[in-house]
């Protein structure tokens, strides 16, 4: 890899990072959610308010013990629900108040954005 591309990837990164940390102050001040959060909860409401934990973890890009950690607070301020469904595995399910704090945050993650 050459030094610009390699600058490039740093240079993304950053602007990357800036973006984040402007979503973070703006959703954690006015919904008290984490830009990774707000996108959690967006992939569970796409996939239509329940996914099994594995395929959201694959869908996230993150490891499943690192959802794990993500869901926990999620799940213990009553935004999720994780349970194992009939064939033994764990599906995560967005609740009622998760799916509507959601939506109130969608106008402040977009106007950020």
């Amino acid at each position: 890899m050459s030094k610009e591309a390699l600058q490039a990837c740093v240079d993304q990164h950053l602007e990357h990072a800036a973006l984040v940390f402007m979503l973070d102050n703006e959703l954690g001040t006015h919904h008290g959610l984490s830009w990774t959060d707000f996108v959690l909860l967006t992939v569970l409401d796409a996939a239509g308010g329940a996914a099994h934990a594995t395929e959201l973890a694959r869908t996230l890009h993150t490891p499943a013990s690192h959802l794990l950690l993500r869901l926990l607070p999620l799940e213990k301020t009553g935004l999720v629900e994780r349970a194992a469904d009939g064939d033994g595995k764990r599906r995560v399910t967005l609740r009622p108040q998760g799916r509507r704090l959601l939506y109130e945050a969608r106008d402040t993650a977009a106007n950020t954005c």
